[in-house]
């Protein structure tokens, strides 16, 4: 298997984001997700009590990265906001008992549209409603994604095989959020604490 992995993750005919997976210099592995969607009414929440931050303002053309580093079980959450820098970091403990992330989507058809790039992983949109959450998994012990609290197995999930051990299997999952209040188009839940 290469050392190296491109996708882009789609929607539908809706583009979400890039996904690569690469070796540095030094042989560590690291699976990075890009968004780089203009993200209105970004928030970042968790299951781990914190203070949620102001909501970004539509207008603030943000890059959101994501990445896992597979040596460390370190997950790194970096906003760009009209070119300033914020990071966050967490530690997955392992073996790996639930989601790393998920990103909940107040109406997915206002994404921006698909790019028309090789090798998508597309995600088949629900039916029934625009707002939506994916989940974002590593394979249980069980040989099974997680499934977040309160959501029903996906229908539209995808997976992605990685050169490592034993986190090898990488699973993007998409369910129905019915239930989504919130005021914000686009909301970042990392359900792990915070690393020192």
């Amino acid at each position: 298997m290469s050392n190296e992995i491109k996708s882009h993750l789609l929607i539908g005919n809706k583009y979400l984001g890039s996904l690569l997976y690469f070796k540095d210099a030094q042989g560590r592995g690291c699976l990075k997700l890009s968004f780089k969607n203009m993200l209105a009414d970004l928030t970042r929440g968790t299951d781990v009590p914190t203070t949620l931050p102001v909501p970004i303002k539509r207008t603030d053309p943000t890059t959101l990265d994501i990445s896992y580093k597979f040596p460390d079980n370190l997950l790194e959450v970096k906003e760009i906001v009209n070119g300033k820098t914020e990071r966050a970091f967490y530690k997955v403990p392992l073996p790996v008992s639930g989601v790393l992330f998920m990103i909940r989507i107040k109406d997915w058809q206002t994404l921006d549209n698909d790019q028309q790039k090789p090798s998508p992983l597309v995600l088949t949109p629900p039916i029934n409603t625009n707002s939506i959450v994916i989940i974002f998994s590593f394979l249980g012990e069980n040989g099974l994604p997680f499934t977040a609290r309160g959501y029903q197995p996906t229908e539209g999930m995808g997976t992605i095989d990685l050169p490592e051990s034993p986190l090898n299997t990488f699973c993007i999952g998409l369910a129905e959020d019915p239930n989504n209040n919130s005021a914000n188009g686009f909301e970042l839940v990392v359900p792990l604490p915070k690393a020192n």
